[in-house]
């Protein structure tokens, strides 16, 4: 399987959350309940993980629907003048599949005070 380019934007100091939707060639859902996701934020020079996106597989996966969250607390920690990147990678019957890719902005916050910072 061929993963698609899939750019994201994350606001700063908001909880993060998408939908991907796993069809088939002929455009059937995959029934993912027995799959594994993996997907990380890393900066695109160092590799260096800035955080790891939470996947929930949605109505037991019949639909071959998964979310990918992300906390308040794991958006602060991205720096809105950083470049990143992500990946997804789905594991399903010993076989390993990159799904998505693509750069992320991150829009930064203007309210100060807890439990947001001000932009950094």
């Amino acid at each position: 399987m061929l993963a698609a380019n899939y750019d994201i934007t994350i606001d700063r100091a908001a909880e993060y959350t998408f939908v991907l939707t796993i069809n088939n060639q002929a455009g059937t859902a995959v029934n993912i309940g027995s799959a594994a996701f993996y997907a990380d934020i890393r900066g695109p020079v160092t590799r260096r993980k800035a955080v790891s996106f939470t996947p929930t597989i949605l109505d037991s996966g019949v639909n071959g629907q998964v979310s990918f969250n992300l906390t308040e607390a794991n958006t602060l920690s991205l720096s809105p003048s950083g470049r990143y990147e992500y990946d997804i990678f789905m594991r399903r019957s010993s076989v390993t599949d990159r799904l998505l890719y693509g750069s992320v902005t991150v829009r930064g916050n203007t309210t100060k005070g807890s439990p947001i910072e001000p932009t950094v």
